[in-house]
C-alpha cells in the first residue's frame, strides 16, 4: 500500500502538466456543481420560508351565524396544515380599512351601513407547503355555504412550484452531466497515464506483480485529482459566496438571504474522489494487463 502511494506521488509529480490541466477541469466542473447544490439549498430556503408570508382569505357569506363561524374554526384548527386561524369580524374589517385609507378618508363618506364581510385569514405551516393539499383545503372551504369567497396566491403558488420543480429538473440534468463528465476525465487522464507507464507495467508484470498491485497506483492517482479538483471547485465556490456577502449585497439587499452551507464546501473534495476513483476503475476496467 505505502510503495502505491509512493507510486502514484511520482507519477503526479513527473506528469504534474497532465495532471495540473485536469485538476483544473475537474475544478471547473465541480465548481458549477458546487454553484447548483448551493442555488438548490437557497430556493429550497426561500419557498420553505414563503408559507410564513402566505395567507388564505376566507370570506364568509353575509349572517353566518356564530355556531357556523365556530364550527369553521375548529375544523381549520385541526387541520395539520393550518399554523394559525384569524377572525376578522365585520365591524374590525372597516376599522382595518378605515385605518389603511386614513389617508383618503373621504373615499368612505357617506357610508350607512357596512359593506364588507366577516373573514378569517389562514396561516400555513412553514413544513407543510405542499400544492395538492393546499388546493385541496381551498376547494373544500369553497364548497361550504357558510363560505361566500376564497381568496390565496394562486399564481404565486403555482409560481413558486413551476420554478422550484424547474429548476431541480434542470440541476438533476447538470448534476449527472457534469458528473459524467468528470469522469471522463478521470478516465481518460489515467488511460493516457497508463499507456505513458506501459514499459514499467511490464517489467512488473515480468516480476509477477498482482493487477491489484498495478492498479492501485492509478486508483489513487484518480482519487487525488479529483480530491484537488474539489478542493479547487470548493475554493471558487467559497471566494464567489464571499464576493456576493462582501461587495454584491450592496447593491442587492435581498441577496442577503442566501446562505453557503460549510458542508457543502467540504463535499466537493470527496465527491470530486469518488469520481475520480470510478473514473478510474472504468478505464482499469477496460484495458487488458
Amino acid at each position: 500500500m505505502i510503495y502505491s502511494i509512493k507510486l502514484a506521488l511520482k507519477s503526479l509529480w513527473f506528469e504534474k502538466w497532465i495532471h495540473m490541466l485536469t485538476v483544473v477541469t475537474i475544478g471547473v466542473g465541480l465548481f458549477v456543481l458546487g454553484l447548483i447544490f448551493f442555488s438548490l439549498y437557497n430556493i429550497e430556503g426561500i419557498t420553505n420560508r414563503l408559507p410564513e408570508r402566505f395567507s388564505v382569505m376566507v370570506f364568509l357569506s353575509d349572517g353566518t351565524g356564530n355556531r357556523e363561524i365556530n364550527n369553521l374554526k375548529t375544523r381549520l384548527g385541526k387541520d395539520p396544515i393550518v399554523e394559525s386561524i384569524k377572525y376578522i369580524s365585520k365591524d374590525d374589517a372597516l376599522v382595518e380599512l378605515r385605518t389603511s385609507l386614513k389617508d383618503a378618508a373621504y373615499i368612505l363618506e357617506g357610508l350607512d351601513e357596512n359593506p364588507l364581510f366577516p373573514s378569517i385569514e389562514i396561516k400555513l405551516k412553514k413544513n407543510s407547503f405542499d400544492r395538492t393539499r393546499v388546493e385541496g383545503l381551498i376547494n373544500e372551504l369553497k364548497g361550504l355555504r357558510s363560505v361566500d369567497d376564497v381568496v390565496y396566491g394562486e399564481d404565486l403558488l403555482g409560481t413558486i412550484y413551476t420554478i422550484r420543480n424547474g429548476v431541480k429538473t434542470i440541476s438533476a440534468g447538470v448534476i449527472l452531466l457534469f458528473s459524467m463528465a468528470i469522469i471522463f476525465v478521470c478516465y481518460s487522464t489515467v488511460k493516457i497515464l497508463f499507456y505513458r507507464r506501459k514499459e514499467e507495467i511490464e517489467i512488473f508484470k515480468l516480476l509477477g506483480a498482482t493487477k491489484g498491485f498495478i492498479r492501485l497506483p492509478f486508483l489513487i492517482e484518480g482519487g487525488t485529482l479529483g480530491f484537488l479538483g474539489g478542493l479547487l471547485g470548493g475554493a471558487g465556490t467559497y471566494v464567489l459566496y464571499r464576493f456576493i456577502n462582501g461587495l454584491v449585497i450592496s447593491d442587492f439587499p435581498m441577496l442577503g438571504v442566501m446562505h453557503l452551507p460549510l458542508g457543502l464546501v467540504a463535499a466537493l473534495p470527496a465527491g470530486g474522489a469518488i469520481l475520480g476513483i470510478i473514473g478510474s476503475t472504468i478505464a482499469l476496467g477496460r484495458l487488458r494487463f
